[in-house]
């Protein structure tokens, strides 16, 4: 492998296990001889990718990384990403996206994408409203809240709203499996035969949950084409989670969240 590959490998590392790295560890989690493992860490840390502390001799972020890590984080936000994931979507899918907030138990969207000419387009405009148990992007921002919360939040008489979870047993197997999977599906529950896919992220800064999500007809949203458009959803959902530092997005892997 190259030396740009190792160091890669290293970092996505470090990512992953959100901690220092010894020699043993690097060597241990990527197969490589403890010889290939040391040398790769030395000269990154010549090179101010990383460095070394003096007692524990393990390897962290060194001034180059940390330098980097801040100007993103200075000049790119949550939602500026988002906001970027979501025209690609619209792009090359052509239906319209949105981005909501959680206000205690209904969402509010903040930001709206039109797709193409001719396509159905589910037009919910800056501010609109929704009970966020009968919507995708409510699901999967409710799912990012424990089981006490999302139970405070919507209490114990949930509105009938098409097929929709009615109960707050109901809506918690819901969440449960929005968890497992990454993304949530609606077909046509608040707005009639209109579907919707969506994801949430979480700012670790700010504390702010945010979601994003794509509605689309209910009849072109088959039981088919659901795990494509799941899959694209969290892969964005997972991009911007990853680079900000959302927890359940760095744990996150295909069988679920750590």
């Amino acid at each position: 492998m190259s030396t740009l590959a190792n160091a890669r490998d290293v970092l996505r590392l470090m990512t992953r296990l959100r901690r220092d790295l010894t020699v043993t560890d690097v060597a241990t989690e990527l197969a490589v001889p403890k010889s290939s493992a040391s040398r790769t860490l030395s000269m990154m840390a010549d090179h101010g990718f990383l460095e070394r502390d003096a007692q524990s001799l393990a390897y962290r972020p060194g001034p180059l990384v940390m330098e980097a890590s801040f100007h993103f984080r200075a000049s790119r936000n949550a939602l500026s990403l988002l906001e970027e994931e979501l025209s690609a979507m619209v792009g090359d899918t052509g239906y319209a996206g949105y981005i909501n907030l959680l206000d205690e138990a209904e969402t509010v969207v903040i930001s709206m994408r039109t797709g193409k000419v001719g396509t159905l387009q589910a037009y919910t405009p800056v501010g609109t409203r929704g009970p966020a148990h009968a919507t995708s992007t409510g699901r999967a921002l409710l799912a990012r809240l424990d089981d006490q919360e999302v139970t405070a939040r919507i209490g114990t008489d949930l509105a009938h709203i098409g097929t929709a979870p009615d109960s707050p047993d109901e809506l918690l197997q819901a969440l449960q499996r929005v968890r497992i999977d990454g993304w949530s599906v609606s077909r046509g529950e608040f707005v009639t035969q209109v579907a919707g896919v969506a994801a949430a992220v979480l700012d670790p800064t700010s504390g702010q949950l945010f979601g994003i999500g794509l509605a689309l007809p209910s009849d072109e949203l088959t039981d088919e084409a659901v795990p494509a458009y799941g899959e694209r959803m969290r892969a964005s959902a997972m991009r911007v989670g990853k680079s900000i530092g959302d927890p359940y997005w760095l744990d996150f892997d295909q069988a679920g969240p750590a």
